[in-house]
């Protein structure tokens, strides 16, 4: 804080006096610039030590990234699994649980996002202190993060469901008919979540270069019917053309309709 003490001769002149008012308007100028200045600078640490944390939260995650890939996959496989003992089941009611072709997992595991500095951040007015684009990009990334994780909870939720019985009874053999179909339903339910969680995490990998996915459409959706073998794409080739066909106009107005609202948006 800068002081302004009052001179130490009485002002005789207008001279004087101008000279008086224009050392203190100088010194309020000084005094308020060295404050902006400090306030700058402070901005500017606040500001690094922002992008510092939030590099290495990035990249926290990027590092897990691909063991949750691995998880997505361990639990697809262990889900087709109990597709096929359940459906067997099914098919041979009153075989003896040693008999079955497996048994039943329904691990589920994930490592949770790293996500502590940017809610901190939102806690402050950093961000404000940032590009627009670059807090607009935070966003997105976080937002999608945020996505996954609540289709993870999604995925966890169902597969307690699925697991239920076996707390009551670890046997699937001893499941009666409607207790085997409920359970095949539930199954069904809880790929059909790990299987969005898939799309999530093909979706981060689509959106960050530097979250690389190995996942596949074809691993994400097999299990779901939507993409069929290369036998059966041989086979329905004709019919596959034909629907084409029927459908070009309706595709052709999409790609006009998309194409225009691009175009504007630029």
């Amino acid at each position: 804080m800068l002081d302004v003490h009052p001179p130490e001769h009485a002002v005789h002149t207008w001279r004087d006096f101008v000279i008086h008012i224009a050392t203190i308007v100088v010194g309020l100028l000084i005094a308020v610039g060295l404050e902006q200045t400090v306030e700058s600078l402070h901005h500017r640490q606040q500001v690094r030590e922002l992008r510092e944390a939030l590099t290495q939260e990035r990249n926290e995650n990027r590092l897990t990234f691909p063991a949750n890939v691995a998880c997505f996959r361990l639990q697809t496989a262990e889900l087709k699994n109990n597709f096929r003992v359940l459906l067997y089941l099914r098919d041979h009611p009153g075989t003896p649980e040693e008999k079955l072709p497996g048994v039943l997992l329904w691990s589920t595991s994930r490592i949770p996002p790293a996500e502590a500095a940017w809610k901190s951040a939102q806690q402050t007015q950093v961000l404000s202190l940032m590009p627009r684009e670059e807090t607009e990009s935070y966003q997105a990334f976080y937002r999608l993060q945020d996505e996954t994780e609540q289709q993870v909870q999604i995925m966890f939720q169902r597969m307690a469901r699925a697991e239920g019985f076996e707390a009551v009874d670890p046997d699937p053999s001893h499941m009666t008919a409607d207790q085997l179909s409920t359970e095949i339903d539930l199954t069904q339910q809880a790929l059909e979540a790990t299987t969005t969680w898939g799309i999530y995490l093909m979706n981060v990998s689509a959106t960050e270069p530097d979250f690389p996915s190995p996942l596949t459409a074809e691993e994400v959706f097999g299990s779901t019917g939507e993409i069929r073998s290369p036998e059966d794409r041989k086979k329905l080739m004709v019919a596959s053309t034909i629907t084409k066909q029927a459908l070009a106009p309706w595709k052709a107005q999409l790609d006009a309709a998309a194409q225009a609202v691009a175009k504007n948006m630029k």
